[in-house]
């Protein structure tokens, strides 16, 4: 990610003087995807299944963001790659969580 010798910015997140350790992030100082995300419940969108677990499938719906499409929805699994039209239920920031459900199709 950085190379020795480049110039960074970043938040200083602990330092431990006994060990000589600073803990950095750069990370911290980039935006939360989930903010502007949060004002999109209700939007219809379409992405790729990224994972396949046993309780659903989780859904890339942007960049840096997938949301969890929940078995008890589903009518069928959807298997990896596969694209599928979801509706955005919740935007959970604490939990840095996203719940979908899938989009009515006409």
């Amino acid at each position: 990610m950085v190379h020795a010798g480049q110039q960074v910015s970043v938040e200083v997140l602990d330092f431990d003087v006994t060990r000589g350790q600073v803990q950095l992030s750069l990370k911290a100082l980039q935006e939360d995807p989930l903010v502007q995300f949060a004002d999109r419940v209700g939007e219809v969108l379409s992405g790729p299944v990224v994972k396949v677990v046993p309780f659903g499938v989780f859904v890339r719906v942007a960049p840096g963001i997938a949301g969890l499409l929940h078995e008890s929805v589903l009518t069928r699994r959807p298997v990896m790659g596969e694209m599928v039209t979801v509706t955005i239920a919740e935007v959970d920031r604490p939990r840095r969580r996203v719940r979908l459900e899938l989009a009515l199709t006409r």
